[in-house]
């Protein structure tokens, strides 16, 4: 979600992936965004930023966690796992919430938006990083998405090396009440048993001042290895051991 305003690019200056950095240091508008600058001068001083313009929520809705707490929960995960990243070098966030599934199988993302009393802010749900190597052992995740959800590859800003989905497409939720998303993914037997570090995002715009917020929470997916897998890699440490008794028996 890309910001793309005059305010923001020249007085606010919150939407940096609009700008570059100048000889001193100073942020100021990327020469080479034409088709940003024509909409900025479109959207005039009113705040704008979709769920389409691009993969970042932050880079537009830079203003902080919402002003109350546990505006976006993961919910309905298999438990809390903490993986080892020390063969991979991914980045070890401790303790995260899991959801379960095996090669071959469908599984449901799910997360809750609970404002719960805030008025006049609308919304759009995201979730992403599905282009990760998982954190373990550097497996492949490869899916087949919910149809329900909208692919996004970055209307202004592409990056389609990284693909997001997003609800909606490209306006957002007026809020009336706690709402749950489910992103159900169906995991390609091709797929790596592995944790695959994903993420639900949040942006939040205030209708009236449009003041802007951002929340996010990462969370695994872990692929498990199929039952007949784990059947043979039983049997194959039966093998093992039995083996090493006689070895040591001789």
């Amino acid at each position: 979600m890309i910001c793309v305003t005059v305010q923001n690019l020249v007085r606010r200056t919150r939407c940096r992936s609009c700008l570059e950095v100048d000889g001193e240091g100073k942020f100021m508008p990327r020469s080479g965004l034409v088709v940003c600058g024509a909409v900025c001068l479109l959207a005039g001083s009113t705040a704008l930023g979709r769920p389409n313009y691009g993969r970042n929520c932050r880079d537009c809705h830079g203003g902080g966690p919402p002003p109350v707490a546990g505006a976006l929960e993961v919910l309905n995960f298999n438990g809390l796992v903490d993986p080892d990243e020390s063969g991979t070098g991914a980045t070890d966030r401790g303790l995260l919430k899991f959801f379960e599934v095996a090669p071959g199988g469908n599984v449901d993302l799910s997360v809750r938006i609970d404002l719960q009393n805030l008025e006049n802010f609308k919304y759009a749900v995201e979730l992403k990083r599905m282009e990760t190597t998982g954190v373990e052992n550097g497996g492949t995740l490869t899916y087949s998405p919910d149809p329900a959800w909208f692919l996004q590859t970055g209307d202004l800003i592409p990056d389609p090396d990284r693909p997001y989905f997003t609800t909606p497409q490209d306006s957002g939720i007026l809020f009336t009440g706690p709402q749950l998303f489910t992103f159900t993914m169906f995991v390609d037997p091709s797929t790596d048993p592995d944790f695959y570090d994903l993420e639900f995002a949040m942006g939040l715009r205030h209708e009236l001042d449009f003041d802007r917020f951002y929340e996010d929470e990462h969370f695994y997916l872990h692929v498990t290895p199929e039952p007949a897998t784990l059947t043979l890699m039983v049997l194959a440490l039966g093998v093992s051991l039995r083996r090493r008794r006689l070895t040591i028996d001789d």
